[in-house]
């Protein structure tokens, strides 16, 4: 295919049958931009979305340490030639980072954020968690912050977060996940495409039943949420190794670092007790999306972080179930960004995948480089 000048490896294949697939890749924005996301719009146009960091002088002391205090920007591009080329980026006015989109069947689209105490314009005194909502294309936004303080038990200072992509159900109502430290975790639901939001059920999670006060980051931070063809509500969980049982036939991560989390799923019948089990992956793959492909297919994008290099953005097949989905990690194992230094840390993120009308598919992803600045691209791909 002319312009398609990269490859990328496909590791064990079996379903695939072959070892590489054809590619091109589109460098956006500007070095020290960090974990795009990349989303579709009903009249083809391509938004992508990341966030950058800049310090601004002076600290604040966030539990007994000085920190640096830093404004952290999102950032909007577009892109009307299938991700191409790109416009912007526009810096968007809006509290957060780890911009994440969601577009709904309507074309409304939304974005999850967190915003760290240790950004200047966060004078709550905790990690606060807001919605961004857009009714034409990301022009113009509304936002809806979602309060630590309204949450029944929670302690000032304890951070909130939410789920990472809001979820709408067949009935076009949306659920999103909302939580703090201290395990205090409850589904939130609207009945009007995101424009207001009610806390609904307080969940559970058997897996950390009686460790809730141990939990320092929220069970429903940055977790993906899925609706089964039964009604069943499943959330890809990013949790802490040392909390979550072993992976069979595997010992932890020695120590600890956040590089070392792991995905495992969780199923709920009622939105208020949530079932653990495994997904298939190994420690130190995170930050999960699914796309169900135009012939039925499943694609799931990870990032892996550590442990297993190389580090970046990978993605397995999989399909639906009756109650759900699966996933095999061990075959077909597509390696869509390999970019980062092996002597680096990761600076990968977010590998959202999308896919345009002609098949092509627009995964989005950040690495880091020799100099250790991020930079982000998309790269364009097909499957068999």
């Amino acid at each position: 295919m002319e312009g398609w000048n990269d490859r990328v490896e496909v590791v064990n294949p079996k379903r695939l049958k072959v070892d590489s697939l054809p590619a091109q890749r589109v460098p956006v924005g500007s070095p020290g931009d960090y974990k795009p996301c990349v989303a579709l719009l009903p009249d083809g146009e391509l938004l992508l979305t990341a966030f950058r960091t800049t310090e601004v002088g002076g600290t604040r002391n966030i539990r007994g340490y000085e920190v640096p205090l830093v404004r952290e920007d999102v950032l909007l591009f577009r892109s009307r030639d299938g991700g191409l080329t790109w416009s912007g980026p526009e810096v968007l006015d809006l509290p957060g980072r780890e911009p994440y989109f969601t577009v709904l069947s309507d074309g409304t689209v939304l974005m999850t954020v967190h915003h760290l105490i240790q950004d200047v314009r966060n004078e709550a005194g905790y990690v606060q968690t807001y919605l961004h909502r857009s009714a034409d294309g990301g022009r113009t936004w509304t936002t809806i912050r979602f309060p630590g303080e309204d949450l029944p038990g929670w302690r000032p200072g304890w951070t909130t977060c939410s789920s990472r992509n809001v979820l709408e159900l067949r009935d076009g109502s949306l659920v999103l996940g909302l939580g703090t430290e201290g395990g205090i975790n409850y589904l939130y639901r609207s009945y009007d495409r995101g424009a207001t939001w009610e806390r609904a059920e307080e969940c559970r999670f058997d897996v950390y039943e009686g460790m809730e006060e141990e939990l320092n980051s929220p069970v429903w931070g940055e977790a993906v949420l899925w609706e089964a063809g039964n009604g069943d509500l499943l959330a890809i969980h990013r949790g802490d190794c040392r909390k979550l049982p072993p992976i069979p036939g595997t010992e932890r991560p020695d120590g600890h670092w956040d590089h070392h989390d792991r995905m495992v799923l969780f199923r709920s019948s009622d939105g208020k007790f949530w079932r653990y089990s495994e997904l298939g992956s190994y420690y130190g793959e995170m930050y999960p999306a699914i796309l169900k492909l135009r012939d039925g297919r499943l694609l799931l994008t990870f990032t892996v972080r550590d442990l297993r290099p190389p580090l970046g953005v990978k993605a397995v097949l999989g399909e639906e179930t009756p109650d759900g989905f699966s996933f095999d990690f061990e075959h077909d194992r597509i390696m869509l960004d390999t970019k980062t230094p092996m002597d680096k840390e990761s600076g990968g993120g977010f590998g959202r995948t999308v896919q345009l009308g002609d098949g092509t598919l627009v995964t989005s992803y950040s690495y880091r480089g020799e100099d250790d600045l991020t930079y982000c691209e998309v790269v364009r791909w097909r499957l068999p």
